[in-house]
């Protein structure tokens, strides 16, 4: 009697005569678009966020700069002013210039507004002049002066001995409209500044 021994076969061969399907697959072209799709959608809103974010924070920055340069020019003309013993030339709604005593006589300080570049310059007669305001709307600066009673000036070519008091109001904005970086318009308006070192009219 024969004894049947088992058979072995080596290790991974197959036992049909087909050849042995690998486990690991690739991905099909329906996953790989569906995929790209979504990290298009992820990459598109992620983008979106920065750019709004961006866009915000251009208008925050020149919002702030608007308000910086508008109150510092209002406090340096409140000073130069309050300095002043008279008004040199013809004012105007967009200018002015000042006559202000020093320690040697007197000297003066005009605020010219250029529509074309929309800044307010303020010019020593000995010195270089300085950009106070930058980003005013056009015809966007008023000058208003009065009497010593408070009466406001329409001319000023015949009341220039009475002018006692003046204001400045102005409008400003920053940015551009069509990047979303172009802030609301900014609008301020000073006191009545007198010209303490001019005596009151009788």
């Amino acid at each position: 009697m024969m004894t049947a021994f088992p058979v072995f076969r080596p290790a991974g061969r197959p036992t049909s005569g087909r050849p042995a399907q690998s486990l690991a697959r690739g991905f099909t072209l329906v996953e790989l678009l569906v995929g790209a799709t979504l990290s298009a959608m992820v990459m598109a809103a992620v983008l979106s966020s920065y750019i709004y974010m961006a866009r915000s924070l251009a208008r925050l920055a020149n919002q702030q700069t608007l308000e910086t340069e508008a109150r510092r020019t209002m406090a340096i003309l409140a000073q130069d002013v309050q300095m002043a013993t008279s008004i040199v030339g013809t004012p105007s709604t967009s200018g002015v210039t000042l006559a202000i005593p020093t320690a040697t006589g007197i000297t003066t300080v005009a605020y010219t507004y250029s529509n074309s570049a929309g800044t307010l310059t303020r010019t020593p007669a000995a010195g270089t002049g300085l950009i106070l305001l930058r980003n005013i709307t056009p015809g966007g600066i008023y000058f208003s002066f009065y009497d010593r009673a408070g009466n406001e000036y329409g001319s000023f070519t015949n009341y220039l001995s009475g002018i006692k008091q003046l204001s400045l109001q102005i409008s400003t904005q920053a940015g551009v409209a069509g990047t979303g970086s172009q802030t609301k318009l900014y609008q301020l308006a000073s006191s009545r500044l007198v010209l303490r070192n001019r005596a009151y009219l009788q």
